[in-house]
């Protein structure tokens, strides 16, 4: 497996988006960049300045709105749905991560001009197996004072952005597993393959569930 630095997570997260580009899954992005603060780094996107009205008392349709205006998003896929991926290194180690997913609540492209879409089988494909939209987060923090065991989980999932949804995870998500999971259970279809050829995994994370937190319904990443 590949050492964990800034510069090899760029690439991952990159190489991914190029590849999501290229089998037009992807309409819009902004590659990462790295933002150093002493011995610590962010991998990041522009626009990511923008993501605290994820946490505002608003509906949920404004807040896309208010995200895809601004793209703050390293993704925008076919679809309208937007993919962020936010991580935070200190020395090499992994201390923090966001990885988001926002989909489209009213496809407006479609409504907009429903005669070009019905030509597009890819997309009309996948918008045909879209129902209820909601968004989802990985969360990683191993900061101290953050972490409490079962109730705050270092690694876990939050569905529809519910306060005190907190899914134990196993581990922390690459960049790869993120991807994969939004493409394998949201756009995988019987004719379209999104997943069998991406990048292979260059970058693993170590444990981080407690023993009480394995007592619990929880999510493993594979090894």
């Amino acid at each position: 497996m590949t050492a964990l630095t800034p510069n090899n997570l760029k690439e991952d997260i990159d190489g991914l988006i190029s590849e999501l580009i290229g089998k037009g899954v992807c309409d819009d992005a902004n590659f990462s960049a790295i933002r150093s603060y002493g011995h610590q780094s962010e991998v990041t996107f522009s626009g990511s300045e923008h993501i605290s009205i994820a946490l505002s008392d608003i509906e949920y349709s404004d807040i896309y709105s208010e995200l895809a205006n601004k793209r703050s998003y390293n993704m925008k896929l076919i679809d309208g749905a937007l993919i962020q991926l936010m991580y935070r290194i200190d020395d090499n180690e992994l201390i923090q991560h966001r990885l988001s997913f926002y989909p489209s609540p009213n496809l407006l492209p479609f409504q907009d001009d429903p005669d070009s879409y019905m030509r597009d089988e890819l997309f009309l494909e996948i918008v045909q197996r879209r129902i209820v939209p909601f968004p989802l987060r990985f969360d990683f923090d191993a900061r101290d004072g953050v972490h409490v065991d079962v109730t705050h989980p270092k690694s876990h999932l939050t569905l529809g952005d519910v306060k005190g949804c907190r899914i134990p995870i196993s581990a922390p998500l690459t960049p790869r597993w993120f991807v994969e999971f939004i493409l394998r259970n949201f756009y995988q279809t019987n004719t379209h393959d999104f997943v069998s050829d991406l990048p292979r995994h260059r970058i693993e994370f170590p444990m981080s569930i407690t023993a009480n937190e394995k007592k619990l319904m929880h999510m493993v990443v594979p090894y």
